[in-house]
């Protein structure tokens, strides 16, 4: 399965931390926290397949448990890296819960940061909630500055992802946009967690957070927030004022939660 990692490294010695994104993103999504997690962590920022520049192959199953092993799959292999932590947005979330149960002796802790996968009930309708945005995105690129300078335009492609979404900056939604428009496995990957939840054991070893905004309209509370899928041990926190992406809103916290939570870990 075509993963591909970015390699982010200040000091050999410090431990990995894998970055897994969300549907129709891309590593990219990762970019302001870098700097300051690289402070900490030699950190992997992952494209998942037909996102990025990761292709897209024919004939692989693209379910979150099966994208969680190739993932470690591909840090076992490309990196030699076998010891872990790992954090990840929306559907990112939920791969990486899936991490902690498919490899538990090499993922050291989670942050699940407003994961997909914890519904009351398994989603099955064909199309993901985030379609609008990818339909904008793909006419939205031939004008991205234009669009993104008019508020009516930019309230349209960001209000539901984030309330703040006045607050973001044009490199950001810059990033998000293109990624959104040319993710050639947006529809696949939707169609392999589509019908699923999150239902797999992870160790209590493996120290895990889940982070929600109190502000989530892709994933909010009534319909996929449900405490009794998660692992019995994680650690939940909701963030005030805070939407799905965590990382547009707050990078510090968000770079803060990954820190205390692989700490809790050794």
């Amino acid at each position: 399965m075509a993963i591909k990692t970015h390699q982010h490294i200040t000091n050999p010695a410090l431990p990995a931390l894998v970055l897994v994104h969300g549907l129709g993103s891309a590593g990219t999504i990762w970019k302001s926290l870098i700097p300051r997690l690289s402070e900490h962590f030699t950190v992997y920022p992952i494209d998942l397949p037909g996102h990025g520049v990761a292709p897209l192959d024919d004939g692989e199953e693209y379910d979150p448990r099966s994208l969680a092993h190739a993932i470690v799959k591909e840090m076992n292999t490309t990196h030699g890296v076998t010891q872990m932590h790992v954090a990840g947005n929306s559907l990112g979330g939920w791969i990486a819960l899936e991490m902690g149960s498919v490899a538990p002796d090499q993922i050291k802790s989670i942050t699940a940061l407003a994961p997909a996968g914890l519904w009351h009930e398994a989603p099955k309708q064909i199309y993901p909630p985030s379609i609008d945005a990818r339909i904008l995105a793909k006419i939205s690129r031939h004008y991205m500055r234009l669009a993104y300078r008019l508020p009516p335009l930019k309230a349209l492609g960001y209000k539901k992802i984030t309330h703040l979404w006045h607050e973001l900056s044009f490199e950001s939604c810059r990033d998000s946009v293109l990624a959104m428009a040319h993710s050639k496995g947006y529809m696949p990957l939707w169609h392999g967690a589509r019908g699923r939840k999150f239902d797999s054991h992870i160790p209590d070893h493996v120290n895990t957070s889940i982070i929600f905004g109190d502000y989530d309209r892709m994933l909010p509370e009534e319909v996929a927030q449900e405490k009794s899928v998660a692992p019995a041990h994680s650690n939940w926190v909701y963030v005030e004022n805070c939407a799905h992406v965590i990382m547009w809103n707050y990078p510090d916290l968000t770079v803060d939660f990954i820190r205390r939570t692989a700490a809790a870990a050794n």
